[in-house]
């Protein structure tokens, strides 16, 4: 049975659109599948009204904004959920005790998919940024092997996860960004990358037992790559996968080659995707030229501006203190870091960031959010490091030029969710743009 025969004729409900818009187009592929699609959404209808008028336009049944009526999911074949929106949501649980499915667009997409090569990033910070140096290079191989598909499946980009069903067959390589909100899922599936490959020891919360319970269901001719930082964390907790593992370095990018990412950060990420490359049987003739034309992506260390001698960098997709701190790695000399930081409840455990951040920063201004309340006492007891308050993005941009030294480097590196501006990640990103700009 095709995915679309599958879908066709269901009642399905889909709970919550993405920040921005994520499911959008899997929304469009469940309609043209024939599935009769009710959307909910917490948000106004005003917010989603540029959704909304398009997806009314293909078909979409019915949609109700502002609230999730309980009763109203009774009657549904399926319920798929975004991620903003957890199983233990309360409006869930008659649905649970009728049996009604739920899905996340993943846990779907791998009932439904056929057997594919699955290239698992995972981490709490660099998986964009490892996928848009790797995804060139296996795209290489699909061009020299007639008829293996290559797909790129990533929660925050506008194609969708379900949608990529009606286009995958058998044998293609997946790349896929496992969020961790997902890693959990999976493990229940009973689902494992052949490939694994870990930026950073992820973050407490993503798993119940071990941070490495994914790998549970490799088998001996799988791969981890890694650094050494993850494979002694495996170590530590007498974890031994069965894949393979594979060490990585900022040392194995050789020196000559020319990155355009700022210091060993950018080189480490790099050799997570050259040395998953390599299994691949991409040669280094073939990886060199594709990261030396990388470039760093928006919103991820992304130079902004120059302003009297301090120069602005732009890390909104920060939602971790792990993220804060590798960027603060990156862009700091003796202590020239002034920090933008704060945000909403992200669940993240702050304490080895505060316990390294007067190492890079000197300054730190908080913008407002749960997450920055619930925090703020321990930041004020940060030694040797400055606190101040701003009330909005816009003013946190004026405070940090007005605290900066010359040769100082601002980072908007917000380590928490992006709900306490009232705005998107992206948005708050380009609003921190703005704001430097106009100084």
């Amino acid at each position: 049975m095709s995915s679309r025969d599958y879908f066709k004729g269901k009642r399905i409900a889909v709970i919550g659109l993405g920040p921005l818009g994520e499911m959008v187009a899997d929304i469009k592929f469940l309609i043209r599948s024939g599935a009769l699609v009710a959307l909910y959404d917490l948000r106004s209808e005003d917010r989603l009204k540029s959704h909304l008028v398009l997806l009314r336009a293909l078909g979409l049944a019915s949609h109700v904004c502002g609230s999730v009526p309980s009763d109203d999911l009774l009657d549904m074949d399926m319920i798929i959920l975004s991620h903003e929106y957890p199983r233990d949501s309360s409006f869930l649980h008659l649905a649970k005790e009728k049996k009604v499915a739920i899905e996340y667009p993943e846990t779907l997409f791998f009932k439904l998919a056929p057997p594919i090569t699955l290239v698992g990033i995972m981490g709490s910070c660099g998986k964009a940024t490892v996928i848009s140096m790797l995804s060139p290079m296996l795209e290489t191989v699909c061009r020299d092997h007639e008829g293996q598909g290559f797909f790129v499946v990533d929660p925050e980009d506008s194609s969708g996860i379900i949608a990529h069903l009606k286009k995958i067959k058998t044998g293609d390589i997946v790349l896929l960004r496992i969020v961790e909100a997902i890693m959990k899922e999976l493990y229940d599936m009973r689902v494992s990358p052949q490939v694994a490959v870990f930026t950073t020891v992820p973050p407490r919360g993503a798993y119940r037992q071990s941070p490495f319970e994914i790998l549970s269901y490799q088998t001996y001719n799988n791969f981890v790559v890694a650094s050494d930082e993850v494979v002694e964390a495996t170590h530590s907790l007498s974890f031994q996968p069965k894949g393979k593992m594979l060490r990585t370095k900022h040392t194995l990018i050789p020196p000559d080659w020319e990155l355009n990412g700022r210091g060993s950060h950018d080189r480490d990420n790099a050799a997570l995707a050259l040395q998953t490359a390599r299994l691949f049987k991409i040669t280094d003739e073939v990886a060199r030229p594709i990261l030396e034309s990388w470039k760093s992506l928006r919103g991820r260390l992304e130079l902004v501006k120059k302003v009297k001698n301090v120069e602005f960098y732009n890390d909104t997709a920060s939602v971790s203190g792990e993220a804060t701190l590798a960027g603060m790695v990156s862009l700091s000399e003796n202590r020239n870091v002034v920090l933008i930081f704060g945000g909403a409840e992200a669940g993240c455990d702050y304490k080895y960031l505060y316990r390294d951040m007067p190492k890079y920063a000197r300054v730190v201004i908080t913008v407002p959010g749960s997450g920055t309340i619930r925090e703020r006492h321990a930041m004020n007891k940060i030694d040797h490091v400055e606190v101040y308050a701003a009330p909005d993005i816009e003013e946190a941009a004026r405070l940090a030029l007005e605290h900066s030294r010359k040769g100082d480097r601002v980072l908007f590196s917000p380590g928490f969710e992006a709900g306490g501006l009232d705005c998107s990640r992206k948005e708050r990103g380009e609003r921190f743009v703005r704001a430097v700009r106009a100084l």
